[in-house]
């Protein structure tokens, strides 16, 4: 009987040690959406006339900064190349590197939005068609994919493209979330828009998306390995 107690207690203790472990390394890995001075510097490179917004209290305001700071990040890196896998890609390493793709820009617009007291969360879509399961298209290599913005705006949600000058204003003048792209941005269409959305969008679908998630491959942002780059605070928002 002490035996199998013992046996026991030393099972429960390694359950709760593997348990601290694996929190431990997902802690780690997770990708920080703290603005820091680093990146406060940097946004008055990409803004260099000091704005005063109050965020999401007033949609036409809201639309015109964001605006705005689409274009500057779409200006200060017109050049459709990536950073690198295992670099940084903060608003200073756009700034140098004058170049980047979706998953660059985007993590910079959220940036520059949040330092101004917007509320953002990061996009990644990915296509099913090959698939047809959003969880197969997931772990599958070269499926096409695209990485956005949605920014809280008094409106709602609003959809930021990080490659076109394009953000989800219907014709109305309504924001539209990410959901609704995904149900309608097939062939006939669904929302009647302000500006026809960019064709990545058709070129996807079907596609599914996913909140928080900055990367597959776990090369985009430290320490740089095989797990993935999640925001676990975001990675939140698929749940309801």
């Amino acid at each position: 009987m002490r035996i199998k107690r013992l046996l026991k207690w030393i099972t429960g203790i390694l359950a709760v040690i593997a348990i601290v472990a694996l929190v431990a390394i997902l802690y780690a890995h997770g990708v920080s959406n703290e603005v820091t001075d680093a990146d406060r510097e940097s946004v008055k490179n990409y803004l260099p006339e000091p704005v005063q917004i109050e965020p999401a209290a007033d949609l036409a305001k809201d639309i015109e900064f964001i605006r705005k700071v689409q274009d500057s990040v779409l200006n200060v890196a017109p050049i459709d190349e990536g950073i690198p896998y295992g670099q940084t890609r903060e608003p200073e390493d756009l700034l140098k590197a004058k170049q980047g793709l979706c998953f660059d820009r985007s993590r910079v617009i959220e940036k520059i939005l949040m330092a101004h007291g917007f509320e953002t969360r990061h996009v990644f879509l990915y296509s099913t068609k090959k698939t047809g399961s959003s969880v197969r298209s997931l772990i599958t290599p070269g499926v096409p994919s695209h990485a956005v913005t949605e920014v809280w705006t008094a409106g709602g949600w609003l959809v930021v493209d990080s490659n076109d000058r394009w953000v989800s204003l219907d014709s109305n003048g309504n924001p539209r979330e990410i959901e609704e792209i995904a149900a309608t941005s097939g062939p006939g269409g669904g929302i009647d828009w302000k500006d026809d959305p960019p064709g990545i969008y058709k070129e996807l679908y079907p596609f599914t998306f996913l909140y928080g998630l900055y990367s597959r491959h776990g090369e985009f942002y430290p320490p740089y390995n095989p797990i993935p780059d999640v925001n676990y605070g975001e990675l939140l928002y698929n749940f309801y």
